[in-house]
C-alpha cells in the first residue's frame, strides 16, 4: 500500500498549485546541478588527459646535457637506453633565438633533431612530417609552429631570418641564417607559439659550442623524476639533468586542485537543490496532514507512513538525477565541437595557446565518474527525505481529524 500511495503522490497532477510548481523548480535544480557536475568534470579530465597525452609527449620528460660539447652523445644515448623504464633517446640541441621577416620579429626555441630518431621519441611525428627537415634545398629546412608562423605572417615555402647571437669570436653583436619553412606544426598547445624545429646537423653548424644533448621519453611520465635521479647515479655529475615536472609541474598540479575546487563548488549546487526538495516535502507533508491522520486511524504503522515519504522523495530524486545525468552525458560528449561550432559562428576564439596550454575546449567523459556524481547525488536526496519522513509519521490523527 505504501508503495502505491508514495508513487501516486510524487506523480499526483491535481496537487496544489504551488506545491507543483515547487516539486518541478527542485527537480529542475537537481537536473542542472547533475548536468554541470558531469560536464565540469569531463572538461577537467580532458585537460587532464590532453597534458598527459598531447602536452607531455611533445616535450621531453627528462633531458640530460653534458657539461662539454666533446661528449660522445652516441656512448650517453647507448647507456641512457638501457636504464630502466627509458622507452626512447634522441638527441637534440636547443637555441635561444629571434625570427625576423620584414618588419615581424619574433622570440623562439630552436630544437635540432634527429628526424629518424625522434619520431620514437615524441609525438611530434602525430602532427608534422619530420622528414620535411632534410629537404635539399638553398636554405636549410625549418618546421614552424603554426601560432609563430601566424604572428611572424609567413607560409609554407617563405623564407625567413634566424637572429642568433654571434659567438664569443666574432666582432659582431648578433648573426644571421636564412631559412625556408616547409611545414608547420599544428598541435593545438603553447609550444606551437614558439617551436622550431631544424635538422640536429644544421643546429649544430649554427652554434658550434653548444652540447648535444639527449631527450628521454620514458613509459611513466610520473616516474621521470626518480628515472632521472636514476641516471645522474648512474652516469655521475658531468651532465645537467631535468625533468618535465620542473617545468610544467604546477601546471599539472593547477589542473588537479581546480579540479577538486570545482567538484566541490557543483556539490554545493546539487545540495542546494536537495534543500529544495527537502522544504518541498515538508510542505507536502503539511499538505497531506488529513490523509496521513486517516491512514493512521485506519491502522498505518509509523514505519509505514516514513516509507511512503521516503519512496515519495525517491521518485522525485530518481527523476532529477536521471534527467540530469543523461543531459549530463550527452553535453560532456559533444561540448567540444558546441564549442567550436559557437566560436566559428561568433568569430573568436575562447582558449588562446599563448594564454591556456591547449587552444579548443576537451572533454574526456569517464564513466566512472558519471556513476559517481549520479550516485552520491541520488544518495543525498535519499538522505535528505528522512527528516520530512520522520516528521509526517510523528502526525497525530486526533490532534489533525478534530480540526476537519
Amino acid at each position: 500500500m505504501w508503495r502505491f500511495i508514495g508513487i501516486r503522490y510524487s506523480l499526483d497532477r491535481n496537487a496544489d498549485h504551488l506545491l507543483a510548481f515547487l516539486s518541478r523548480l527542485s527537480t529542475a535544480g537537481l537536473v542542472l546541478g547533475v548536468a554541470l557536475l558531469i560536464v565540469v568534470l569531463s572538461v577537467m579530465n580532458g585537460f587532464d588527459r590532453e597534458m598527459r597525452e598531447r602536452i607531455l609527449s611533445l616535450v621531453p620528460h627528462i633531458t640530460i646535457i653534458p657539461w662539454s660539447n666533446t661528449e660522445d652523445w652516441q656512448a650517453l644515448a647507448s647507456t641512457a637506453q638501457r636504464q630502466p623504464g627509458v622507452a626512447a633517446v634522441a638527441p637534440y640541441i636547443e637555441l635561444q633565438a629571434m625570427l625576423a621577416k620584414g618588419r615581424s620579429m619574433e622570440p623562439a626555441l630552436i630544437y635540432g633533431v634527429d628526424a629518424e630518431m625522434e619520431k620514437g621519441a615524441s609525438g611530434l611525428a602525430r602532427f608534422v612530417d619530420l622528414d620535411a627537415l632534410k629537404a635539399g634545398g638553398e636554405y636549410p629546412a625549418i618546421i614552424l609552429g603554426r601560432a609563430l608562423a601566424d604572428n611572424l605572417g609567413v607560409d609554407v615555402g617563405d623564407k625567413v631570418n634566424v637572429v642568433l647571437p654571434a659567438s664569443p669570436e666574432s666582432s659582431q653583436n648578433v648573426r644571421f641564417q636564412r631559412v625556408e619553412v616547409t611545414q608547420l606544426l599544428n598541435s593545438g598547445t603553447e609550444i606551437d607559439q614558439r617551436l622550431v624545429l631544424l635538422d640536429l646537423y644544421a643546429a649544430r653548424s649554427l652554434a658550434p659550442a653548444e652540447s648535444i644533448g639527449l631527450r628521454i621519453t620514458v613509459h611513466d611520465v610520473f616516474a621521470a623524476r626518480a628515472i632521472a635521479w636514476e641516471l645522474r647515479n648512474t652516469l655521475g655529475f658531468h651532465y645537467r639533468f631535468s625533468d618535465w615536472s620542473s617545468k610544467l609541474g604546477n601546471l599539472y598540479h593547477a589542473i588537479q586542485m581546480s579540479r577538486n575546487l570545482v567538484v566541490i563548488m557543483l556539490l554545493a549546487v546539487v545540495a542546494v537543490a536537495v534543500f529544495n526538495i527537502v522544504s518541498t516535502l515538508v510542505m507536502v507533508v503539511h499538505e497531506k496532514e488529513g490523509d496521513i491522520a486517516i491512514l493512521r486511524s485506519q491502522g498505518a504503522a509509523p514505519s509505514q507512513i516514513i516509507k511512503t515519504f521516503l519512496l515519495y522523495g525517491a521518485v522525485i530524486g530518481l527523476i532529477g538525477v536521471a534527467i540530469g545525468g543523461a543531459l549530463g552525458a550527452l553535453a560532456a560528449s559533444w561540448i567540444t565541437e558546441m564549442v567550436a561550432a559557437l566560436e566559428a559562428a561568433l568569430g573568436m576564439q575562447f582558449l588562446h595557446s599563448d594564454v591556456y596550454p591547449i587552444s579548443y575546449l576537451p572533454s574526456d567523459l569517464r564513466w566512472a565518474d558519471w556513476w559517481l556524481v549520479c550516485g552520491v547525488s541520488y544518495a543525498i536526496c535519499l538522505l535528505a527525505t528522512l527528516y520530512p519522513a520522520w516528521r509526517a509519521s510523528r502526525v497525530q490523527p486526533a490532534e489533525v481529524l478534530s480540526y476537519r
